[in-house]
């Protein structure tokens, strides 16, 4: 049940920023884009790992070998890895730099770099919903 609630927190959560709130915050001028950004990323480097941990222990603790549930719960669990690993790569490090920029120095390069988190997040949101949907397949 905690798998549940967490996978489902952090896929809604993801999946609803990626979908609502970054087209609109990527109309704003850069400062204001800037500045909003900043405030994200309290939770989530908790959550999501977390999510990936509670999906792993799930599948190694109660996944009767040779069975659709098997199967399922080892699909979200690659998936999950899946996840956390581009997250490590490619949006973490653009985080980082997001959150060294101001109005002053804004790389040259900024816009291209907020493109491809967006295209990370995206990719990170629907990783996220899939494997919520197979753990809850799973769990029936």
């Amino acid at each position: 049940m905690v798998t549940l609630v967490v996978m489902g927190w952090v896929s809604g959560a993801e999946s609803g920023s990626w979908a609502c709130v970054h087209p609109i915050l990527s109309k704003l001028p850069p400062e204001q884009q800037i500045g909003l950004l900043k405030t994200f990323g309290r939770v989530m480097p908790v959550l999501m790992p977390l999510s990936f941990i509670l999906v792993t222990t799930l599948f190694i603790g109660t996944s009767p070998k040779n069975d659709a549930v098997f199967y399922l719960r080892l699909a979200a669990t690659i998936l999950m890895g899946s996840m956390i690993l581009t997250t490590i790569l490619f949006n973490v490090p653009i985080n980082i730099a997001t959150g060294n920029w101001s109005d002053n120095n804004l790389s040259a390069d900024w816009k291209k770099k907020r493109k491809r988190w967006r295209f990370f997040q995206g990719y990170r949101s629907i990783i996220l919903v899939l494997s919520f949907v197979l753990v809850i397949i799973s769990a029936n």
